[in-house]
């Protein structure tokens, strides 16, 4: 195989027609005027290469504009030089050919990129014999590296060097008299990850992806294919903002001629390094699966980067298909490396933080900002490559935390960083005043923020984008590879946008915030947890010479951003912990004991967070947010938990679970709980799913939230004195919170409406305006200590020989209410929006002869009816509202049933009969 095929197939330009004499003169007219601006001879601008090859910049821009409209009179629109400018796409704009014109009809464009995607009938690996093929999951010893001056192609050689002992091959683009390792070595010592060693195991071969044959000779062509053992194409021309054409070259036809490559000689692995943009298609499935040939769903790519890959991809395929052994790999956006925090400052995301903090504000979309660390992306790029059936496979390589835009947005403003979310028409408007100036980072992405798109409903990209209307990428067997791989993507948390920012600004790419949280006292750091281990295990086995010999931790995740937020900022890591404790015990056997620390942070701290959360959604939540900061339930809950887990009582011991370790250090703000770790238990953390809870289920748990009312109920005078129980809601208060509640259901109103039509606005409308009314029984009726975080995520049954019991954890909401508070809201969660009024009835009236049987006193069912009523309508107010900010920045999977079910239990017991 050598030479590149002739017809459809081939992608480098053809040679010009020496009989259209006008065409060629117009041609080297507009290079030797280009030339002239950019201070380059007019004979090295190739027609068909990008300007940005010659030094194109801003400025540059403006003066090739000025000196194309004088010299031909004709008008450039601005978009034709932002997205990626050739001399041939100049010339075509100038002759009005298809090409030139950023309006040119999308069926010419899509035919263009369909002939592309036609291998030509010479690409195929040569018959065995050639010489000798790698035995499958071999690592390579002679790998061909493309990209290795960017970012991820860095640490791509960085892993091919580090786990095999291979000698990599870097095509590297120097030009004449370049140094390509000096490049290469460059770039490796950006981001921290040179090694001298590297150096005599790197072997530079000069040539440019965009020519035929990689810009080589046939011979050094040949010679290259006879080499190398493995092609790894990771180089790409990566723009947001350039069509198809712009990015054909490099993307394309550097594929076909890799392809050749790979083919040549004897067949070799070609792994492809191409891009999760291709499954974003409006006119694709719903669900992409990883082996998803997406060029049926072309249409629906509106991105030219995206394009070209996906026609890249199936030539790709098409290799594979004649035998070639390939894989394709489709990462999403990549991200810094997670150890160091080292970055891209030349992508999309670097811009786009940049550009919003210059704007003092950041677009409100619905953006899932699903991002891969780039050391993980180039380790799994290499350890999937030679995995066992790698060959014909795709891979998706996602993030399987990956964050919501508003989320970061969010994590900037307590960074520092003091950022409004705008609508993004208005946001647009802004950028378009603001971002003219050179030195706005969004100067050179203004088409692709602000073009619509009229195959796409007018749209921008931005838009297409939303998580609403994109397809879903599946990752279910990547992620069954990387497992086996031993591999975990480290997720986009608030530590690691934190190592990001970092290095961002003391790179100098990033400004300093203007308010710089303040770092926590070291002393308040880390509990001492060693000491209450080992008291835990001597207890336990009753002081016989217990020792510990190991603790270690695992994150129990957990969906609040709230906590996670709370303890990046504070700079300690609290939140939810567990440990296995590897022990030796007083008979010299080793063993094993799991349990759950949940470290505190401090009540305030919670409050600021929150505060925050409420300030970015909206200024009037976030003033009356402010103004009611120690109403909202927060106040106090670094104690109230532990006070709660301290009671003897057995009937909260028999219900909750067991607390093996107490710490209380005010002065050192360390406040935390070693508690039992909860197995062989059911419907644990099972809020998402209400099929689960049948009513077996459902009725164990409400005898057991029973017996824990029974403890305090009708002790309100006790419990007020207890100096941990923090603030008490009463009629009057609630109706003084009215701001607070009117600002959260306007900003709920859309959202809530989405899910239960537009009549639930009404009556959240009608509740505040008569809270202080319908609130009274929740004053006046027996009160005790309750959960008042009731539900599925906070709960857990023991099976014990077939009888269920409750263990409820997470108290720190816990206060002074109405016993039908908990009740009302386990059952929106644990009831479906079609459940019948006698079902509500039935688990209404079993907890409250379950609670009278535990209390030893009666209790009014009449009243207790109320009670239930005036809680439910207290759900929306004041419960659900808060739920929706969340919302905003973190899907919450079980929010858009649960206000269903609330709604179609109002619809049983409305306003209106209580009053």
């Amino acid at each position: 195989m050598s030479g590149a095929a002739a017809g459809p197939g081939t992608l480098h330009p053809p040679a010009r027609d020496p009989a259209a004499p006008a065409a060629l003169a117009l041609r080297a007219r507009l290079a030797a005027l280009i030339a002239a601006e950019l201070g380059a001879p007019a004979v090295a601008i190739e027609a068909d290469a990008p300007l940005e090859r010659y030094g194109l910049d801003s400025l540059a821009t403006v003066g090739i504009v000025a000196a194309v409209e004088e010299e031909f009179g004709a008008e450039l629109p601005p978009s034709l030089l932002a997205r990626g400018p050739t001399v041939e796409t100049l010339a075509r704009f100038l002759e009005g050919r298809p090409g030139g014109d950023p309006g040119e009809d999308p069926h010419a464009a899509r035919a263009r990129m369909l002939a592309d995607a036609v291998l030509p009938d010479d690409v195929a690996p040569a018959a065995a014999g050639g010489g000798a093929r790698p035995p499958a999951a071999s690592p390579p010893a002679s790998p061909f590296l493309t990209g290795a001056t960017g970012f991820l192609g860095a640490y791509l050689l960085r892993t091919l060097l580090g786990e095999t002992g291979a000698r990599v091959h870097c095509l590297v683009r120097t030009g004449s008299g370049g140094d390509g390792l000096a490049r290469i070595r460059r770039n490796l010592e950006r981001y921290g990850i040179w090694e001298d060693a590297f150096a005599e195991r790197i072997r530079v071969v000069d040539g440019d992806l965009a020519e035929p044959r990689l810009g080589l000779a046939p011979p050094a062509f040949a010679a290259l294919a006879e080499e190398a053992d493995a092609v790894y194409h990771a180089a790409a021309a990566v723009n947001w903002v350039y069509p198809y054409d712009a990015l054909r070259a490099a993307n394309v036809a550097g594929t076909l001629e890799l392809l050749r490559l790979s083919g040549l000689a004897r067949a070799k692995p070609f792994h492809f390094v191409s891009s999760m943009a291709v499954c974003y298609s409006t006119t694709g499935p719903g669900q992409v699966a990883e082996d998803d040939d997406m060029l049926p769903h072309l249409a629906g790519l509106h991105l030219g980067y995206a394009q070209s890959k996906c026609v890249a991809e199936a030539l790709v395929r098409q290799a594979g298909a004649r035998g070639l052994p390939v894989t394709i790999h489709r990462p999403a956006l990549v991200a810094g490396d997670s150890r160091s925090g080292a970055s891209n400052t030349d992508d999309i995301v670097s811009a786009l933080l940049k550009g919003c903090i210059q704007m003092g504000c950041a677009p409100d979309l619905d953006w899932v900002m699903d991002s891969v660390p780039v050391e993980h992306a180039a380790e799994a790029i290499v350890r999937l490559s030679l995995s066992p059936g790698a060959a014909g496979r795709t891979f998706h390589l996602a993030n399987p935390r990956a964050r919501h835009w508003r989320e970061c947005v969010l994590w900037m403003r307590l960074y520092g960083y003091p950022l409004q979310l705008l609508p993004y028409p208005e946001w647009l408007g802004r950028l378009e005043r603001e971002s003219a100036p050179d030195g706005h980072a969004l100067r050179a992405l203004r088409p692709f923020f602000l073009e619509r798109h009229g195959a796409a409903g007018g749209l921008t990209l931005p838009e297409l984008y939303e998580d609403g209307r994109r397809s879903r990428a599946s990752c279910d067997a990547s992620r069954r590879a990387l497992a086996g791989a031993a591999l975990r993507c480290p997720p986009l948390d608030a530590g690691l946008l934190d190592r990001y920012f970092a290095w961002l600004v003391g790179d100098g790419f990033l400004p300093r915030p203007p308010v710089a949280a303040a770092a926590p006292r070291p002393e308040s750091r880390v509990p001492p947890l060693p000491a209450l281990f080992e008291g835990v295990l001597r207890r336990r086995h009753n002081g016989a010479g217990v020792r510990l010999l190991a603790a270690r931790p695992a994150p129990l995740g957990g969906d609040s951003i709230v906590a996670e937020l709370t303890s990046w900022r504070s700079g300690r890591d609290t939140g939810l912990f567990r440990y296995a404790l590897a022990y030796r015990s007083g008979t010299g056997a080793d063993r094993r004991l799991d349990v759950v620390v949940k470290v505190k942070p401090a009540d305030h701290e919670v409050v600021e967070v929150g505060e925050e959360v409420a300030r970015l959604c909206d200024d009037a939540i976030g003033s009356a947010y402010a103004r009611f900061r120690d109403r909202v339930g927060f106040a106090g809950c670094h104690l109230r938990e532990l006070a709660v887990y301290a009671q003897e009582d057995e009937r909260f011991r028999r219900h909750a679970p067991a607390l093996l370790a107490a710490h209380r250090d005010d002065a050192r703000r360390q406040w935390v709980l070693v508690l039992e770790h909860l197995s062989d238990v059911t419907l644990l953390d099972a809020a998402d799913d209400a099929s689960g809870w049948r009513r077996p289920h459902v009725e164990a748990a409400l005898r057991g939230i029973a017996e824990l009312h029974a403890v305090w109920y009708r002790r309100e005078r006790e419990l007020l004195a207890q100096p941990w129980l923090g603030h008490v809601h009463d009629a009057a208060g609630m109706a003084e919170m009215t701001p607070l509640w009117h600002a959260l259901a306007e900003h709920a109103r859309p959202i809530f409406a989405g899910w239960a039509g537009a009549g639930i606005g009404a009556v959240q409308a009608r509740l505040i305006e008569g809270i202080a009314r319908w609130w009274r029984p929740l004053e006046a009726l027996p009160r005790t200590l309750i959960h008042n975080d009731f539900n599925p995520r906070n709960v857990a049954l023991r099976d014990e020989g077939g009888t269920l019991r409750l263990c409820a954890y997470d108290w720190e909401l816990a206060t002074l209410g109405v016993p039908q508070h908990d009740l009302a809201e386990f059952l929106c969660f644990v009831l479906t929006p079609d459940a019948r009024g006698e079902e509500v009835a039935h688990y209404v009236e079993l907890h409250r002869r379950a609670l009278e049987r535990t209390a030893g006193t009666p209790i009014d069912p009449e009243a207790w009816r109320l009670g239930f009523r005036a809680s439910l309508y207290d759900l929306l107010v004041n419960r659900f509202a808060m739920y929706a900010l969340v919302e905003r920045f973190r899907r919450q999977r079980f929010l858009p049933r649960v206000v269903r079910t609330w709604f179609a239990l109002y619809a049983l017991d409305p306003l209106e009969e209580l009053e």
